[in-house]
């Protein structure tokens, strides 16, 4: 099977790349969190939610299934921030954003304070006030 969450959707997968176990800690008629493999250095509790069916990208999901996904990603937010002090919720949409398996998945992340978490690590510009306005202006006519 190609797409492993699909794998593990299905039945057909049991196990992550590294042999701990798929679990499922709750599910929806179209989604499923469970807990990710990969935790940061400092932080328990990493969570994945997606969908119950294969879409690569955000805005392949239909708006139904995505409006149920995110009230998940908030369930889980919530519950992790029980016993931590915020949470990163991350999305990266397609190959170039960094995405590894291409099917649309949240990153829920625990974070405390002094957690060394760091999430945004990108070099950032400095834009003058004649192009923030040119960038402003050409994306609102793609959204217009």
């Amino acid at each position: 099977m190609k797409c492993l969450f699909c794998g593990f959707i299905s039945g057909k997968r049991k196990v992550h790349d590294n042999r701990f176990p798929f679990k499922i800690l709750d599910e929806t008629q179209n989604t499923i969190a469970f807990l990710s493999v990969d935790f940061p250095s400092t932080e328990n509790g990493h969570v994945l939610v997606i969908p119950k069916k294969h879409f690569e990208n955000l805005e392949d999901v239909p708006k139904t299934i995505l409006s149920e996904l995110i009230n998940e990603v908030k369930k889980i937010s919530k519950i992790l921030r029980v016993n931590h002090k915020g949470t990163n919720v991350l999305l990266k949409n397609g190959k170039y954003a960094g995405q590894k398996i291409m099917h649309t998945h949240f990153h829920i992340i625990p974070r405390n304070p002094d957690d060394d978490i760091e999430i945004e690590i990108f070099k950032r510009k400095r834009l003058s006030f004649k192009e923030y306005n040119r960038l402003f202006n050409s994306l609102k006519k793609l959204i217009s």
